[in-house]
């Protein structure tokens, strides 16, 4: 840090003796009169090193100093010569010369005012050559422009909190991150205001547990923002804290990375493996349940593996159509397509209306099961096991938020209702019903009747 025209005490003939001894820069004494006019009474040794020209000769012309200065610099000098003159206030500033050899170098001039009984005004002053300095700032400036514009394109946002300054640093980025335009002014209070309120203390405490260690450390951390607009976003922060020698902290550097999309990918799927799970449940009960109601009734093992074969292949059929879907709706008119294709299509009527009716995937398998035992028992028993029999399928009314279809066999031998619930009444129970499902079955006396209703899919 440059050294203030106070501290030096440059009006003491020995100390402006001892700025010149020390290479500090070139002392001087100016002298300002009320008509305006100046003159240096005194210009140090220094001045050939500083400036190219012997001191005699500035102190003989000032102009031999004052021209020196490259013209885009002149009226900035002036008025900040002319404010200190006018308000006996010291002057400070700093502009780029070219010397005498024709080299430019940047030159700070510093001085106080001495008023003096007869209306001049003795300046002690210091210039000193800054132009190594000015080219370190501005290097170590490009340095942080170059890192900045390296994070930045990674997406992360670049912070520095200075903390004994309480000064809090934000590329354009992380503003940019946290929804604040590029002239936003940021406080470590403002920045706690845009956290979300449940994670602010998760914040403070990972703060905290890297500034209590002995030299500073790093934390990392997922959090929410609230910004300005409302809009809730997922924060990824990386920070290290670093404490002086007595275990203050003294700075906090960090990054930022919105990883909103990332935890929205994460919560879908999370979600979908609960779904993927529940289904793999329903699936395996399924199985457990055509296993076990196959096997009853049946004499042989042939019998057992046709009969179990053939309700697992419509399985199958179905299963593949709510893959094809991603796991989403499913057309009815598909799942009754797959479901029948195995009992020929020639005397199934199924009314055009219901290519408009859709269900949700986790139901088509099991619904994909029950057209395959109605149609199975058709063959069987009813209107397919007739060279005249037909099965019609069409849409039905339901209430509000529901659909429904009804399955009719006509001319088949009569219909009686002795036997108990068979297999699709019972996958009912199973499948449907927790998903919403109904179905009510009659046997009339000219065919059998069911009413399949079920939510319609928003």
């Amino acid at each position: 840090m440059s050294a203030s025209i106070e501290d030096l005490g440059l009006s003491d003939p020995i100390v402006r003796s001892a700025a010149d001894a020390t290479a500090l820069g070139m002392a001087f004494l100016l002298e300002t009169r009320p008509d305006g006019s100046r003159r240096f009474l005194f210009a140090g040794p220094r001045c050939l090193a500083v400036n190219g020209v012997e001191g005699t000769a500035v102190m003989a012309d000032p102009a031999v100093l004052y021209d020196m200065i490259l013209p885009e610099h002149r009226a900035a000098y002036a008025a900040a010569e002319a404010e200190a003159v006018a308000r006996l206030e010291p002057f400070d500033v700093e502009v780029a010369m070219r010397r005498a050899d024709g080299a430019v170098r940047w030159h700070r001039f510093a001085a106080l005012p001495r008023p003096q009984p007869d209306g001049a005004v003795l300046w002690d002053g210091l210039q000193i050559d800054v132009t190594d300095r000015r080219s370190m700032a501005a290097a170590l400036l490009e340095q942080r422009r170059r890192l900045e514009v390296a994070v930045e394109a990674t997406g992360l946002g670049f912070w520095e909190w200075d903390i004994p300054a309480g000064q809090v640093t934000w590329s354009d980025r992380n503003k940019a991150i946290f929804g604040l335009r590029p002239d936003a002014k940021i406080t470590v209070e403002g920045y706690l205001e845009l956290v979300h309120p449940d994670d602010r203390d998760n914040v403070r405490e990972a703060f905290v547990g890297a500034r209590d260690k002995p030299q500073g450390g790093d934390y990392s951390l997922e959090h929410r923002i609230v910004t300005p607009a409302g809009e809730t976003r997922w924060i990824l922060v990386n920070a290290r804290v670093a404490n002086d020698p007595a275990g203050e902290a003294r700075l906090v550097v960090g990054t930022s990375l919105d990883i909103t999309d990332r935890r929205a990918a994460e919560d879908r799927l999370n979600l979908q493996m609960g779904e993927l799970a529940h289904r793999a449940k329903n699936g395996i009960a399924i199985l457990m349940a055509i296993v076990s109601q196959t096997a009853r009734g049946q004499e042989s093992v042939d019998g057992f593996l046709e009969l179990i074969m053939a309700r697992l292949q419509a399985m199958a059929s179905s299963q593949d159509l709510v893959t094809a879907s991603g796991g989403g709706v499913v057309a009815l008119s598909d799942v009754i397509g797959q479901a029948l294709s195995p009992f020929g299509k020639t005397r199934v009527d199924v009314d055009p209306a219901i290519e408009a009716v859709a269900i949700r995937g986790e139901m088509a398998v099991g619904m994909g099961l029950l057209l395959h035992e109605m149609a199975t028992n058709a063959v069987k028993y009813g209107a397919l096991s007739s060279h005249r029999g037909r099965v019609t399928i069409g849409p039905q009314a339901a209430a509000d938020g529901r659909a429904a279809f009804a399955w009719r066999e006509v001319g088949g031998p009569p219909v009686t209702a002795d036997n108990p619930p068979g297999f699709g009444t019972r996958l009912l129970q199973m499948v449907l019903r927790p998903q919403g499902g109904e179905v009510r079955f009659s046997f009339d006396p000219d065919g059998f009747r069911a009413h399949v209703e079920f939510p319609t899919v928003r």
